[in-house]
């Protein structure tokens, strides 16, 4: 597997999760996930794509090829997927993501987190913000 990391390394010793994603008007997509920062500071970052293709949430534990890569093994949760993942990689059935396949400026990107994960299927990379959390 190739990949890109994008954004920061943020402290990987405690627990993090995806909180809340939904779709934006224009056919965008907000992910919003728990992490913390260093060891007593938990926080949230928003990645905002602005158009999307396609996405799928899935437990960790259905990633295991993934976390077998030591690229994984670091506090980043964000990964661009060169080759090797859903769009290039990982079997599919006859006719399922063929034109994603098709379509190089087409990116495949992974948000990694102790808990659930999220592939997404998108032109740009997202926007990055990190935000309190509500508590």
């Amino acid at each position: 597997m190739t990949i890109d990391k994008i954004g920061k390394e943020y402290f990987s010793k405690k627990e993090s999760d995806i909180i809340d994603f939904q779709t934006t008007e224009n056919f965008g997509l907000k992910i919003i996930i728990s992490t913390w920062k260093n060891a007593e500071k938990q926080i949230g970052i928003e990645y905002e794509f602005d158009g999307f293709n396609g996405f799928r949430y899935l437990d960790e534990g259905d990633f295991l090829g993934y976390w077998d890569s030591p690229d994984f093994k670091n506090g980043f949760h964000l990964f661009r997927i060169i080759k090797g993942g859903w769009k290039s990689g990982e079997v599919t059935q006859n006719g399922i993501l063929d034109v994603s396949r098709a379509v190089d400026d087409l990116n495949e990107f992974f948000i990694a987190t102790t808990n659930g994960c999220l592939t997404v299927l998108a032109y740009e990379k997202p926007t990055i913000t990190e935000i309190e959390l509500k508590k």
